[in-house]
């Protein structure tokens, strides 16, 4: 118990703060894991055993040290130290998943995601009377990151309106699955107001005003109502068909959607070309903007493609180790489905797809927050599958 409370308690206030003041939670989350790689050294075996993820990682970290024949010292300097702190989150990630129960950290996410809309109007409206200096707005992630067209849209404490967006799907995946299945962990005890704090998710999704991430919504909300009303599909098919019609007049942004297309196009085409000429090692993941530069004459900072950017900046290696790890871990969630149907793979089930679909038209992995929460989210997927055989498949745990 002691134990628990000594690793528990520190990580769920650096959870907090990632959410209220990123760079201090994030900050204090780098701290908390600066030890876990001695861990790895005393244990070897332990640590890597049924864990594809610490693999991948390590391969990495392997692709980018031989980068050095390549005499980019600081791009490659710069990546090898950001997958070793990459390595020492999943690692605490990891042991946190053995100590904080899911349904604590499932519903801190559902939190994050409302924290993270209602923030966003705050600040909106708080923008609008006062000038707050940057470094107070830096520390609340309100500070935005990218192009000056963006400044419209909603992203709280994200930093970035896709990163939010992210965010926010996850949450309300979690929170659908919550609702769509009765269980002894709501986020509140009154069902309308868990009903309401969807709704809310759902806006802030539509003001983040991603055009992927409202469809990636819509496909999570025709799931839901198809597992909730599945008496009456024909009738939710038909007032779905009705929606569609309409659909294109209030989404957001169509009137761009054309060229951010051909532009996100042109970005892919070019990052394919990055990889083309460095196809075995990769440029490093520092490295990708910088030659993405020379050859276009254009700042990119990533590929906007989570697939396009490792194999880019990790050469072959990283792009089919990245191939095996989807398909090895959807084989797994698969067969423990069918195999022990257990309630909480369906937060998995619901979170996983969503992930990987909005990976492909962003990379959201270059935001801290996004990525430390993915990886609590695996970890808890990995943790699931070490504990599901021990219990009665309907009983549910966590």
């Amino acid at each position: 118990m002691q134990k628990r409370f000594a690793v528990a308690s520190p990580f769920l206030t650096g959870l907090k703060l990632l959410a209220i003041l990123p760079p201090v939670g994030i900050g204090w989350l780098v701290y908390l894991s600066r030890w876990q790689w001695l861990a790895l050294l005393k244990h070897p075996r332990t640590f890597s055993k049924h864990d594809p993820l610490l693999g991948f990682i390590l391969l990495l970290m392997g692709v980018t040290a031989l980068n050095l024949n390549h005499r980019d010292y600081r791009g490659v300097l710069l990546s090898g130290l950001m997958l070793f702190v990459l390595v020492n989150l999943w690692l605490l990630c990891r042991e946190s998943s053995e100590l904080i129960a899911w349904h604590e950290l499932r519903r801190f996410i559902i939190q994050f995601g409302l924290y993270i809309t209602i923030s966003g109007f705050v600040f909106h409206w708080l923008n609008q009377i006062l000038t707050l200096p940057n470094w107070l707005k830096f520390l609340l992630g309100d500070l935005l990151w990218g192009y000056a067209a963006n400044q419209n849209r909603l992203f709280g404490s994200a930093y970035n309106p896709n990163d939010a967006c992210c965010l926010l799907l996850i949450a309300l995946g979690l929170l659908m699955t919550q609702l769509s299945r009765p269980t002894k962990h709501p986020l509140t005890r009154w069902p309308l107001i868990n009903w309401a704090a969807a709704g809310l998710l759902c806006v802030g999704i539509y003001q983040t005003k991603s055009r992927t991430g409202l469809v990636l919504m819509i496909a999570l909300l025709i799931v839901t109502a198809y597992q909730i009303f599945h008496r009456h599909r024909i009738l939710i098919t038909g007032l779905l068909a009705v929606g569609c019609v309409t659909l294109w007049e209030v989404f957001p942004r169509s009137a761009s959607t054309w060229t951010a297309l051909q532009s996100r196009i042109t970005i892919w085409q070019n990052s394919f070309d990055v990889f083309k000429q460095a196809p075995f090692l990769g440029v490093t993941y520092f490295g990708f903007a910088r030659r993405y530069f020379q050859m276009t004459g254009t700042y990119v900072p990533h590929a906007h493609d989570i697939f396009l950017m490792l194999l880019a900046s990790f050469g072959i290696l990283g792009g089919v180790g990245f191939i095996t790890l989807v398909i090895s871990s959807g084989w797994h969630l698969t067969k423990y489905w069918h195999q022990y149907r257990q309630p909480n793979l369906r937060y998995f089930m619901m979170t996983v797809p969503i992930i990987l679909a909005y990976g492909l038209t962003d990379f959201v992995l270059s935001s801290m927050q996004v990525l430390i929460i993915i990886l609590l989210i695996i970890a808890y997927w990995r943790h699931e599958q070490q504990v599901t055989p021990r219990y009665h498949p309907l009983n549910e745990c966590g």
